[in-house]
């Protein structure tokens, strides 16, 4: 396309539909305009003769046009010309009255598509052709920016570089083609820095692509003056990311290789086969004492300081993996040499043999590490090794009973007397029907047993635990007679299923004495229990209270007719965990920590504790109790009796209720005996209740019913309570359910296992229902 007479390249360039409104333009002659053009008419930017020529949609000829301009002043006109578009639209030209250019190619003539123009086939063209050619055959990046961050020339090299064709980033902002904003602001202020001071900049500065990958140039920028004096910035980028990538790994490489031999005080060593030299570091002569100038670079150095025992056999490793490569390329070798100060000190020598294609060695480079402190460490350890054997075997044994102990002793116990308390509790609120007074009294006496089991559990695990030491007594004026009585009475009923007689006796001369009352019974408890144990059916124990010491103490000796003890096993009987009758195929339950309760609490009260016992005969505890027991720190004051500092017992419920469900409950359990009263309480209390056997139909009934609240057992068959709970908790339409962990886990760490896993709160068994009932409407307040 030729200009007018005079005319350089045009100074703006419009795109407009069919009805001459403008779409885009391009060029700094806008300015002429009075404003942006875009959405103006033709008519209204030059007049309406010129716009009706230009839409003529011919080849237009020369339309002059004289822009407003002051008055009383003077202005070359400008000079105006159309060209039909494909499609429909007008391209239109417009030249200031600046003098030709020398054909430099324009950005603007760039980014129209061949397709739009009818195109004349001139010599101006075919050198912008040619020159464009040659830029985008350059594979480094090659482009102009104006003042505004705008790109207005770009190569092949920088479209290929963001994955877009040249003419398409032509007037498109650094922000428009640029992700990373550090690198957008980098960019900016570099171009910015290029323009103010005129001058040229040479950097180094990255792009991230589209894919994620970053590409490093090397960029040279300077200042452009185009035509018009308006200033740009011309750049060109060479692609430096593999360079940058090699010398990265090589510096990294270096700092590793630095620091290990710095971090492993290593001393390096290498050693020229062929010319027969050889090199010791600085760190290698400073692990014998040595200064750097101290000890030559010779072989003979190496020789005289190695010990005497020692050199033979070094030098024949060497030699071996020198001349033979079937020995292969690395060795170790663990030898003495002299230090300075004359000690000997252990070294391990690592050596790799660099070879030839031949397979010759020519180069053995390798290591130094003093090892003096470990060979000491390990003759220092060889020797307890043997001690210390014996000392694990023991610990080990020791630490899988009591692991065995600990993991047992929660559940076992506490499951059962949760069905216990549970049922107790149930019948006292008339669950299951009117309870008479006489009833109401079984149930406090069974009540008050269960409480008293729970409370040595407790004591038990406490030992179990390691915190014996720290128990007290609570003092009291206890009933001897009383205590007794109680104690007997809950055991007759067990020793009547066993056909086994109790016998009981006391001269009544000591009425009370101070003591724990709860303690002297346990003590009672476990040893009528022992009695029982093993006392085969058909046999006989009994209980003898007797005074002591004009009155001053008071005895109390339980007696059997059972298997005996045998003299060997008198004293191990009173170590925790210990049981005689021991392994999967014992004949007796229990803890092992019966008897070591006994002797704990009668040391408590000042007592004594005496064993006398027969193979085949029976056997004869006798415990004696001072009835006055000297003040301890390990005793405190009295407190209330459990019958008065209990809770008061909760108003009776119906039996059966014709109140409203409250809502949907399920329980994963599978013990029945444990389900089997908590389900007829709820019942009660207007639940609808649902019972899981194992993990996996908790699971399953929770997906399907979405309850209100799930009881959550932990030790269940198929899948443990913890992964039931996770797998709740991951699942989006059961997530949010809440969930009560109700389980006889009660050990440190289980309650925050427990919480951990999902659960929103924990109950460890044996559990009173009420604490249930109400912690479940909590839950039902919040919702």
């Amino acid at each position: 396309m030729k200009a007018p007479p005079g005319a350089s390249s045009p100074s703006l360039m419009l795109v407009t539909d069919e009805a001459g409104h403008v779409l885009s333009s391009c060029g700094g002659g806008a300015r002429v305009l009075g404003g942006a053009p875009e959405g103006r008419l033709l008519a209204e930017l030059f007049g309406e003769e010129p716009a009706r020529t230009l839409l003529s949609r011919a080849d237009a000829v020369d339309v002059p046009w004289q822009p407003p301009v002051p008055e009383g002043s003077a202005s070359a006109p400008w000079h105006l010309r159309g060209r039909a578009l494909v499609g429909g639209g007008v391209l239109v030209q417009v030249w200031g009255p600046a003098e030709p250019s020398t054909g430099v190619p324009t950005a603007w003539e760039r980014r129209i598509a061949p397709h739009l123009l009818d195109s004349s086939e001139d010599l101006v063209d075919q050198q912008r052709a040619f020159m464009l050619s040659v830029f985008d055959a350059d594979p480094n990046l090659i482009f102009v920016k104006d003042r505004f961050g705008r790109f207005v020339f770009v190569n092949k090299a920088v479209g290929d570089l963001f994955s877009l064709p040249p003419d398409e980033l032509v007037l498109q902002h650094n922000a428009q083609v640029h992700a990373d904003e550090a690198e957008l602001a980098a960019y900016n202020e570099v171009d910015q820095r290029v323009l103010s001071t005129r001058s040229e900049l040479y950097l180094e500065e990255s792009v991230s692509k589209a894919d994620g990958t970053r590409v490093w140039f090397e960029t040279c920028k300077r200042p452009l003056q185009g035509p018009n004096g308006e200033l740009f910035v011309l750049g060109i980028s060479v692609d430096i990311t593999e360079r940058r990538r090699m010398e990265e790994l090589l510096n990294d490489t270096n700092q590793r290789l630095q620091l290990a031999v710095k971090a492993g005080q290593l001393g390096l060593w290498d050693w020229k086969v062929d010319e027969k030299t050889v090199y010791f570091s600085p760190t290698w002569k400073a692990q014998l004492g040595y200064e750097n100038h101290e000890l030559p670079n010779t072989f003979s150095s190496f020789h005289e300081l190695l010990h005497p025992d020692d050199l033979e056999d070094v030098l024949h490793v060497v030699d071996r993996y020198v001349k033979e490569p079937s020995s292969g390329d690395r060795y170790l070798n663990e030898f003495r040499m002299r230090a300075r100060d004359g000690s000997w000190r252990w070294i391990a020598s690592y050596g790799l043999v660099g070879r030839n294609n031949e397979g010759q060695a020519v180069r053995v480079t390798g290591y130094h590490v003093d090892i003096t402190e470990r060979r000491q460490r390990e003759h220092e350890e060889e020797a307890l090794r043997e001690s210390l054997r014996h000392t694990n075997e023991r610990l080990e044994r020791l630490g899988r009973m009591k692991d065995e102990f600990l993991a047992n002793m929660s559940h076992e116990l506490r499951t059962p007397l949760n069905a216990v308390l549970g049922q107790t509790e149930a019948l006292a609120e008339g669950i299951f029907g009117p309870v008479t007074e006489s009833q109401r009294g079984a149930l406090r006496t069974i009540e008050e047993s269960g409480l008293h089991l729970l409370s040595l559990i407790n004591d038990v695990l406490d030992i179990a635990k390691g915190n014996a030491g720290r128990l007290e007594l609570l003092l009291e004026d206890v009933a001897v007679e009383e205590v007794a009585q109680e104690s007997l009475r809950q055991l007759r009923e067990q020793a009547r299923r066993k056909n086994i007689a109790v016998a009981y006796s006391s001269d009544g001369e000591v009425r009370a004495l101070r003591a724990d009352r709860r303690r002297l019974r346990q003590i009672l408890l476990n040893l009528l229990s022992n009695a029982k144990k093993f006392t085969a059916e058909g046999g006989r124990i009994g209980l003898e209270v007797s005074s002591r010491d004009e009155g001053k103490a008071v005895a109390f000796c339980v007696w059997d007719t059972g298997s005996g003890i045998a003299p060997e096993d008198r004293q191990r009987i009173f170590e925790p965990f210990v049981q005689l009758d021991a392994g999967l195929a014992r004949r007796n339950e229990g803890s092992g920590l019966g008897l070591a309760l006994v002797r704990r609490f009668v040391e408590l009260h000042h007592g004594e504790l005496q064993v006398e016992s027969e193979l085949g005969r029976g056997s004869r505890f006798t415990v004696v109790l001072p009835v006055e027991p000297p003040v301890s720190p390990r005793s405190v004051s009295p407190s209330p009796s459990p019958s008065q500092s209990a809770e008061p017992a909760p108003a009776p419920v119906p039996a059966h209720t014709s109140a409203p469900a409250r809502g949907t409950v399920v329980i994963a359990d599978d013990s029945e005996v444990n389900t089997r009263h908590l389900h007829g309480y709820l019942v009660a209390h207007g639940y609808g209740v649902h019972i899981a056997r194992d993990g996996v139909e908790a699971v399953r009934l929770c997906r399907e019913l979405l309850p209100s609240v799930v009881l959550m057992d932990i030790q269940m068959p198929r899948l443990d309570g913890l992964e039931a709970i996770r797998s709740l908790r991951a699942d989006a339409a059961t997530a949010s359910l809440p969930i009560i962990a109700l389980t006889a886990l009660a050990m440190p760490g289980d309650r925050e296992r427990c919480l951990e896993a999902g659960a929103n709160e924990y109950l460890g068994k044996p559990v009173r229902l009420r604490e249930v009932l109400e912690m479940m409407r909590r839950f039902e307040t919040r919702a």
